[in-house]
């Protein structure tokens, strides 16, 4: 039996359409169960979706703790998957609730917006879930005889201080006198930390990408394998790669049977040296195209790529200002990224100059007809209707 202890939160994304009640406790729950383990959810919930949370309980056979009732359950809301969400109510209005204890053999616990888990057990997985304040697993007074960290990159070093992934698992491994550490770097995998060995353990290609959750699935198929099935934590966070590619790709966690026999998605390989260059081609001609602009801007940086932005390296101005320079960034550019809705004859025209150079493009267009497209299917450019797989795209070729 694995014991969660984590939040019950309400998701909303406007592309695509999203509207769940979930949260770490219960998606991780879900996919632990889904995993073929017994499971109990330990969480805080409003009365209000107390019906909700045990009915999706009850059908899929999780039993469930609720520690405390809360005057609100906290909402998530995001403009797309990439997009920083809103909270709602906002984190400095959330009203604490007591913390509760766990005792138990096997425990995920997972950081709260709305209280706090103490939690006493012997083999214990810990994941921060906070971008903007992680605390360390003994500070709150929580203890284990096998504990494993289960980390991202950005909260890594908010808890260390350091900047490189491999510092970041030997710090946490020293430190809070774990038995393995991994450090989740988002397409470039996860580094793994255990008896003195750090392991590379890839992500894995997904036709569609759907990124809500998938580190609350990762923590949990990593918390079945490492502590319910006593893998080891290199042989546990690749299960676990597996498990949220799987995820990603279907936004299911109705897992196949055969799981993982039966998975066969490629693995990504970081690509060594300076990151490719990517051209982003788009209109920026009003309020709404300059705000897709930045954030497609944003998203590929992210992924660790070097983007060419028109908008922001050249400017607007005459043609015989803006032309020589915006082909120049082009030609120096290894692929571009192109934003294809309302047909801008500029985007268009840098699609065709792109494809004549013979650069790969991603077009990423939602309300354009099959008619309007067909030069551009037919010049070889990835056409995708979702924009975190278009940016998700990109990088894969960048690595290709």
């Amino acid at each position: 039996m694995l014991h969660v202890a984590g939040g019950t939160y309400l998701e909303r994304c406007l592309f695509p359409e999203w509207h769940e009640l979930f949260g770490s406790g219960l998606r991780a729950s879900l996919a632990v169960k889904n995993l073929g383990a017994p499971v109990t959810l330990h969480t805080y919930l409003a009365r209000r979706d107390e019906l909700t949370l045990r009915a999706k309980a009850a059908s899929n056979g999780i039993e469930v703790n609720i520690r405390a009732e809360i005057s609100a359950t906290v909402g998530f809301d995001y403009f797309h998957g990439l997009s920083t969400p809103v909270i709602a109510p906002p984190p400095q209005l959330i009203r604490q609730a007591d913390a509760f204890e766990l005792t138990e053999d096997c425990i995920l616990r997972f950081g709260f917006m709305e209280g706090d888990a103490v939690v006493h057990g012997k083999m214990v997985v810990y994941d921060p879930q906070s971008p903007q304040s992680p605390v360390l697993f003994r500070d709150n007074g929580s203890s284990a005889e096998k504990l494993a960290i289960v980390s991202n990159r950005t909260e890594g070093r908010l808890l260390t201080g350091r900047r490189d992934p491999n510092e970041i698992a030997a710090a946490l491994f020293e430190s809070q006198r774990c038995s393995a550490v991994v450090i989740k770097c988002g397409s470039h995998g996860c580094i793994v930390c255990e008896d003195g060995k750090t392991t590379q353990v890839p992500a894995f290609k997904t036709d569609k990408v759907w990124p809500i959750g998938s580190g609350d699935v990762f923590a949990s198929a990593f918390s079945k394998f490492w502590a319910l099935d006593h893998k080891t934590a290199a042989e546990s966070a690749e299960l676990a790669s597996k498990a949220t590619a799987y995820f990603c790709g279907t936004k299911s966690l109705l897992f196949p049977a055969d799981f993982p026999a039966s998975f066969a998605l490629p693995p990504i390989s970081p690509r060594s040296g300076a990151p490719k260059r990517v051209y982003l081609a788009a209109p920026f001609f009003s309020m709404s195209q300059n705000w897709l602009v930045e954030q497609a801007l944003e998203a590929l940086s992210s992924q660790g790529l070097s983007v060419f932005s028109p908008l922001h390296h050249v400017g607007r101005g005459a043609a015989n200002q803006i032309y020589d320079k915006d082909i120049a960034g082009l030609r120096e550019s290894d692929i571009v990224f192109a934003c294809v809705d309302g047909l801008d004859s500029g985007t268009i025209f840098e699609i065709g100059f792109a494809v004549s150079l013979g650069k790969p493009v991603v077009a990423f267009v939602q309300n354009e007809p099959p008619e309007d497209l067909k030069m551009l299917e037919g010049g070889g450019c990835l056409l995708e209707k979702d924009f975190v797989t278009a940016i998700y795209k990109t990088y894969w070729l960048a690595t290709s």
